[in-house]
């Protein structure tokens, strides 16, 4: 997966080699290499107005990366399986991930703790909030 910075100028990618990449795209070259997942990293997000980013891994874990540091901030642990998608909400304080096995959590990322899950015993391909935060849509294998 891939994600642009909300700027423009930064474009992260991740990876089935465990690293995730921050592209310069005024100079199109990689800026950084991030390192920290023990699987394939399966999405990556920027959260909105920040310089932060937050990545979801075959590993069973989401994580936040902080840009200027390089360096993994927080690792939300909580999925049985590997998590195939992570988005943020508008205002960039809830984390909404999915799982193969059907599994979407919300994380709290003021509070550094899980919020809600449900399990929809379907594998789930995406899952996304809406403008308000107050709704999600899921995407799974069965439609």
């Amino acid at each position: 997966g891939c994600s642009f910075h909300d700027t423009g100028d930064f474009l992260a990618s991740c990876s089935m080699d465990q690293t995730i990449k921050i592209w310069d795209m005024n100079s199109q070259r990689c800026r950084h290499t991030l390192r920290g997942h023990v699987d394939s990293i399966n999405s990556v997000v920027f959260q909105p107005y920040s310089n932060n980013l937050c990545t979801g891994s075959a590993d069973k874990s989401v994580s936040i990366w902080d840009l200027r540091s390089g360096l993994c901030i927080h690792t939300f642990v909580g999925h049985s399986n590997a998590v195939g998608s992570v988005s943020f909400n508008m205002k960039g304080d809830s984390i909404l991930s999915s799982d193969a096995d059907g599994v979407v959590k919300v994380w709290d990322v003021r509070m550094v703790g899980e919020r809600l899950s449900v399990d929809l015993d379907v594998p789930v391909n995406d899952a996304k909030f809406d403008k308000s935060a107050r709704t999600m849509a899921v995407a799974c294998d069965d439609g």
